[in-house]
């Protein structure tokens, strides 16, 4: 009866998280969906190297040396996935709900691709010593599957673990299927991780906000 109810639960979430329109989006786009459409698909290779540029150095701060699993949530086409598992000198979990993203994600060593299904994130209680989440989170539009997910994240992370967020936070209306959030807002939806803003960058015009703490106990 509880997993015939849970599972309820999680198909919810996929509905609300609009789902269906990213895959759409993926289809029509191919790898370039993950991106602002206005970046063309010529400027995503660069792109990326612009925000590996800006992010891992402040993800590298954060980190203390002995992690060695890091999951990237909503990865797409794992644009930053084999580089976040040479970053932490150990393996990189990539999870996303579209498998025509996960289809284009590249191999590499001390690297592995998992589908999320009914919102569930595919790895173990606890078992990541860091969790990377980019731009993923204001694609989830209502805000009890927002909830959701960020129950999803501190049970997959270890306790002490890094939580490393980047988020849309300009000040613009929302989008039917993008919600434009302030700082404030993530902080709420993690108090268990103690988040402070670490930096920050724009992209065409938007702010987009780097935040990183620890889970506790």
């Amino acid at each position: 009866m509880l997993v015939t109810w849970m599972r309820r639960v999680y198909e919810r979430i996929g509905r609300k998280t609009g789902i269906g329109y990213w895959e759409k989006r993926a289809k029509r786009y191919g790898a370039r969906s993950v991106l602002n459409i206005g970046h063309t698909g010529e400027e995503m290779a660069a792109l990326t190297e612009r925000q590996k540029e800006i992010l891992f150095p402040l993800l590298a701060g954060q980190l203390r040396g002995d992690e060695r699993v890091i999951v990237d949530f909503g990865c797409g086409p794992g644009r930053f996935t084999p580089s976040l598992s040479e970053l932490v000198r150990g393996s990189a979990i990539g999870v996303d709900p579209i498998q025509r993203l996960l289809d284009l994600a590249p191999c590499a060593n001390g690297v592995e691709y998992r589908r999320v299904e009914s919102g569930r994130i595919p790895v173990a209680d606890g078992s990541a010593d860091v969790i990377w989440v980019c731009l993923v989170l204001g694609t989830i539009t209502e805000e009890d599957a927002l909830g959701a997910a960020a129950a999803e994240i501190r049970r997959v992370l270890h306790p002490d673990g890094l939580l490393f967020v980047v988020e849309n936070t300009a000040r613009k209306p929302d989008l039917p299927h993008f919600r434009f959030r302030t700082v404030d807002a993530y902080l709420s939806l993690f108090p268990w991780a103690q988040l402070d803003v670490v930096g920050g960058y724009e992209d065409l015009g938007e702010r987009i906000s780097v935040l990183a703490g620890r889970r506790g106990s």
